[in-house]
C-alpha cells in the first residue's frame, strides 16, 4: 500500500526527467547558452581554473595549520569538504543539465519499430550512406567550407527544423563553438567536442576537417537540446545535418559511416569513390596525431560515466545511431533527402 501512495505521489525518474525538460530546461537553455556567447572565451575554462583554485585551498589551508600530530584530522576536515563541495557541483550539474540522461527515450517518441533492424536493413542504410557520400562531394566541395562560427547562421534553421521534425515545441537555439584551453587535450584524447553542462556553451576540436565540422557541430547542439544519450544525440545531428544544404548532408553522412559495424563498413568502402575515400584518409590522418594513452584513458573514464548515468552501452552508445536510424520510419515530406 505504502508502495502505492509513493508511486502515486513521486514520479518515476524518466517521468520528472521529461517534466523538467519542459518546465525548466528548455525555457532556460536559450537564457543560459545567450548569456555564455555574449563572450569569445570559453566558461567552462574558467570552472576548471576556479576548481583548481578551490581544490588546492580546500586541502592547503587546514594541512598548514593543522598542529604537529593532527594532520589526519586536517586531512579528514579537507576530504569532507571536497566531498560537500564535489556533491554541490553535481547537483547543479544534475539541475542544469544532468537530468537529460534519465529522460525517456528517444526511440519511444519516435517512429521507431525494432522488427525494421535486421542485417539487411543495416546493408541497405550502409549502401545509401555510401551513395549520399559519392553523390554530394563534388557539390559539396565545390565552394568553400563555412568556418565553424559562421555554422549556427548556415546551420541553424536546419537545427530548428530537425528539432520540430523530433515534435519539440520550445525549440532549444544553437551556439557557435568556443576556444578553449582544452584543445590541446582533445587533440590528443581524439575528443571531438564538448558541451559544457553549466553554462550550455559547445566546443569542437581545433584540428577538425572542414566536411566534419557541421556533424560535429549539429551532434553538440543535440546535446544542448536535451539528448544527452550519445546515439540520440548522433541522430538529431544526423537529422539536422540531412535537413541542411550539400555541404552539411555530406558531413552527415561522413559522420554515419564509421558506425557501422566493421563487416558491413568494410563491404561498403568498396563502393567509395575517390574523393570520400581522401576524406576518410584525411580523418585517419588527423586520429592517428592523438596520444593511444590519453585516448585510451579519456574513453575509458567516459565509459564509466555514461554506464554511471543510466546509458548501458557506454561509450558504444555512439555506433546504436544505426540502429536508430535503420528502424526508424521517417516522414515523406524530407526523406527523399535520403536519397541524394
Amino acid at each position: 500500500m505504502l508502495a502505492a501512495v509513493v508511486a502515486l505521489v513521486v514520479p518515476a525518474p524518466g517521468a520528472f526527467a521529461e517534466w523538467w525538460y519542459g518546465a525548466a530546461y528548455l525555457p532556460l537553455q536559450p537564457h543560459l547558452t545567450g548569456f555564455s556567447s555574449r563572450v569569445s572565451f570559453a566558461w567552462i575554462d574558467v570552472l576548471i581554473v576556479v576548481a583548481a583554485a578551490a581544490a588546492v585551498g580546500l586541502w592547503t589551508r587546514p594541512l598548514a595549520r593543522a598542529a604537529r600530530g593532527r594532520r589526519w584530522r586536517a586531512v579528514a576536515t579537507a576530504a569532507w569538504r571536497t566531498l560537500v563541495v564535489a556533491s554541490l557541483a553535481y547537483l547543479l550539474f544534475l539541475a542544469l543539465w544532468g537530468l537529460n540522461y534519465s529522460r525517456p527515450p528517444l526511440a519511444s517518441r519516435l517512429a521507431f519499430d525494432p522488427a525494421r533492424v535486421d542485417p539487411a536493413a543495416v546493408q541497405r542504410l550502409a549502401a545509401t550512406t555510401v551513395a549520399g557520400l559519392n553523390g554530394l562531394y563534388e557539390e559539396a566541395h565545390a565552394r568553400r567550407w563555412p568556418e565553424a562560427s559562421e555554422l549556427p547562421t548556415t546551420l541553424g534553421p536546419a537545427f530548428a527544423e530537425a528539432q520540430r521534425v523530433l515534435g519539440t515545441a520550445r525549440l532549444a537555439v544553437p551556439a557557435a563553438p568556443k576556444r578553449t584551453l582544452l584543445g590541446p587535450y582533445f587533440r590528443r584524447a581524439a575528443v571531438a567536442g564538448l558541451t559544457d553542462p553549466f553554462f550550455l556553451e559547445v566546443m569542437i576540436t581545433p584540428d577538425a576537417l572542414p566536411f566534419e565540422r557541421p556533424a560535429i557541430l549539429a551532434h553538440e547542439w543535440a546535446h544542448l537540446a536535451g539528448y544527452a544519450n550519445e546515439s540520440e544525440a548522433e541522430f538529431v545531428g544526423w537529422v539536422t545535418c540531412m535537413l541542411g544544404d550539400e555541404q552539411a548532408r555530406y558531413s552527415g553522412w561522413v559522420s554515419l559511416f564509421p558506425r557501422f559495424p566493421g563487416g558491413v563498413r568494410a563491404e561498403a568502402a568498396r563502393a567509395l569513390a575517390a574523393g570520400p575515400r581522401a576524406d576518410f584518409a584525411a580523418i585517419r590522418e588527423r586520429l592517428q596525431r592523438a596520444s593511444p594513452t590519453l585516448t585510451r584513458i579519456a574513453w575509458s573514464g567516459y565509459d564509466r560515466f555514461l554506464r554511471a548515468h543510466h546509458v548501458a552501452e557506454g561509450v558504444a552508445s555512439y555506433d546504436m545511431v544505426v540502429r536508430l536510424i535503420a528502424g526508424t520510419r521517417f516522414e515523406e515530406a524530407w526523406r527523399p533527402r535520403l536519397r541524394d
